[in-house]
């Protein structure tokens, strides 16, 4: 071996100990591809060359020597990716085989060197020959080796960077899963509404860095998709609105792009085009069997672009804030049911306090009065009167919220006119507006009731037949014509109920007066007929009397007529003899007698023979 041949064989073997330090390195794949264009050239002595890289389907021209094409591309073949699959090495000759004959020829091919990545044709290296001499034995095993080296880097490049996007995904994935667990249970542990849709429109932009963000919700009620939440990074604008759906089905895919799938969006919203008001570039659906919600995004704040793991982060969000959204709704139901409960209690409770007191009173007057303060005080309640029925026509008994006492105002006259026939059943009739009180009553009445915000007029009816065949008419009406707020059903059914308790207490109570008058006598009006009878024999015969009163307190069915044989020590023999008769009323004892008399507690009640002056005495309690 001369030394020419020595120094050249020192020189490849030095260049090959560069390329091996090279190709050992981290390099990415686009410079290993164009080193190895340079060192195949370089060790190779190589004349003229291209380096092909895929792309798509087709081999691009990336780097060239010598040859005059400025760009060139050659397709992916069948015969190309026979390079990989049954050719491993270097190729020297039956070129066809690979490629089509245009293109050897084209090239004048003498060599072609594959670059692999696995079982897949990464790109080649063509060239017309050596700049001198043909290729020798010791040239093939340089360029098989270079090949090996080469490919063995760019696979480890290709699989290094492949490792790396697998570690990014995965980092991404913790990242999601971390968002995904913070979020979810902030979501979760918010019960009020409009403080959630605020939480999952800050948790949507802040994960997706979208300059405008919006969440929606389907109404149940409507079937419309209403925005419940909006945020605008670079300003304080707010949005309210809502889109009709043509149906709720849906079973296409849940990320739409506002441009390319514009067909399937008009097909999906009524309006598509309104969608431009928030700006979306981007439609994820929240769909179970059913389309229940949507998150749209605008373009980023950033340079961030928009990849899968962000619509699959976007998605599970939205459907935990859905989830979060049912539970809040839940829990306010839930919390209005035990609102309503407490306050049905509440009512019930008052309403059995005031039926006890109405049972426990004696006089008409007094029901009407526990019954209307009862209202006001409990059940808030501002004016309202009730009217007995006085022959032939309502006269109003008590009321309350005017300044002026209207007791014995004529309210409703017999019979009634059809509009108010319902009341004959014992119906209540109601009306929500501020001038409803003028359906049931006349002009007259309405001018001295003066203005309300509601209307309800309750009969005081006893649901027995045999007391509606005696009697059909109501015993008396409670009249509601103002209400703490807006009246709602459960008011009316509270004076309904109040009237219906009210009703039987006045007829027993009519019925009892009823049997008073008939078998009662009355002492007050005895006493004073025998105290005329008296002073009328003292007028015309001088006969004289003496009178005497006592404090006492009687049983309340005692007989008031009667003889006090055993307090006084006379008996029935001598009554006549005496001349005595004690008559007991309103807490007092009185004593005619024709005789003075000196008993303990009795006292003398002077100017006896004067009525009047009788009747004015100053009693004690």
């Amino acid at each position: 071996m001369d030394l020419g041949d020595a120094n050249h064989t020192f020189y490849r073997f030095e260049g090959l100990l560069l390329a091996i330090e090279f190709f050992t390195q981290r390099f990415h794949l686009n410079q290993l591809s164009e080193f190895s264009f340079e060192f195949v050239n370089e060790i190779l002595t190589l004349n003229a060359s291209a380096l092909f890289i895929r792309d798509g389907e087709r081999f691009v021209m990336k780097q060239k020597r010598l040859y005059a094409d400025k760009e060139y591309f050659i397709p992916y073949t069948g015969k190309l990716r026979r390079l990989v699959t049954f050719h491993g090495r270097t190729v020297r000759t039956d070129f066809t085989a690979f490629f089509e004959q245009r293109e050897v020829d084209h090239f004048q091919m003498k060599w072609a060197m594959p670059l692999m990545i696995d079982d897949e044709l990464h790109g080649f290296i063509v060239s017309n020959g050596k700049i001198m001499g043909q290729f020798a034995d010791e040239d093939i095993v340089m360029s098989d080796t270079l090949m090996r080296l080469i490919n063995n880097s760019m696979e480890n490049s290709q699989h290094f960077a492949d490792l790396q996007q697998s570690n990014r995904k995965l980092d991404q994935k913790i990242f999601n899963l971390f968002a995904i667990h913070h979020s979810t249970k902030a979501l979760l542990s918010e019960v009020t509404l409009h403080r959630l849709h605020e939480i999952a429109t800050d948790v949507f932009s802040e994960v997706s860095s979208s300059q405008i963000t919006s969440f929606g919700v389907v109404d149940p009620i409507t079937g419309r998709l209403r925005i419940t939440g909006y945020r605008n990074v670079s300003s304080y604008e707010t949005y309210h609105g809502d889109f009709e759906l043509h149906t709720q089905a849906y079973n296409g895919p849940i990320v739409l792009h506002v441009e390319r799938d514009q067909e399937r969006i008009q097909a999906l919203f009524v309006s598509g085009e309104r969608l431009r008001e928030l700006e979306a570039e981007y439609i994820i659906l929240i769909v179970k069997d059913h389309i229940i919600g949507m998150v749209t995004l605008s373009r980023p704040v950033n340079d961030r672009v928009y990849d899968e793991s962000t619509f699959e982060l976007i998605e599970s969000l939205a459907t935990s804030t859905f989830i979060a959204i049912s539970n809040a709704m839940l829990f306010q139901e839930v919390h209005q049911q035990r609102e309503s409960a407490e306050n049905k209690l509440k009512l019930l409770t008052t309403l059995n306090r005031l039926i006890r007191n109405l049972n426990e009173c004696t006089t008409s007057e007094e029901l009407c009065y526990f019954t209307l303060k009862t209202l006001q005080v409990s059940f808030g309640v501002r004016k309202a009167l009730i009217c007995l029925r006085s022959g032939d026509q309502y006269v109003v008994a008590d009321a309350i919220g005017w300044e002026v006492d209207h007791k014995g105002r004529a309210v409703m006259a017999l019979p009634f006119p059809e509009s108010l026939e319902a009341c004959m059943e014992g119906e209540t009739l109601s009306d929500y507006m501020a001038d409803g009180a003028a359906r049931f009553f006349s002009k007259e009445v309405l001018q001295w009731m003066g203005s309300g915000n509601c209307a309800v007029l309750a009969p005081l009816t006893v649901g027995n037949r045999l007391v509606l065949a005696e009697d059909p008419y109501p015993k008396g009406l409670l009249v509601v014509l103002e209400a703490a707020s807006s009246l709602t059903e459960e008011e009316v059914l509270l004076i309904d109920t109040v009237a219906k308790s009210i009703a039987p207490v006045l007829h027993q109570m009519n019925v009892t007066q009823s049997v008073v008058k008939q078998h009662k006598r009355d002492q007050r009006q005895v006493f004073v007929q025998s105290l005329q009878q008296h002073i009328e024999s003292w007028q015309q015969y001088q006969i004289p009397f003496f009178l005497y009163y006592q404090v006492c307190k009687m049983p309340p069915f005692a007989d008031m007529l009667q003889i006090d044989q055993a307090a006084d020590g006379w008996n029935q023999s001598n009554q006549d003899e005496v001349g005595q008769t004690i008559f007991s009323f309103d807490g007092h004892r009185f004593r005619i007698s024709n005789k003075p008399i000196e008993l303990p507690g009795w006292l003398s009640i002077p100017n006896p023979y004067n009525l009047q002056a009788v009747l004015s005495f100053d009693y004690p309690a």
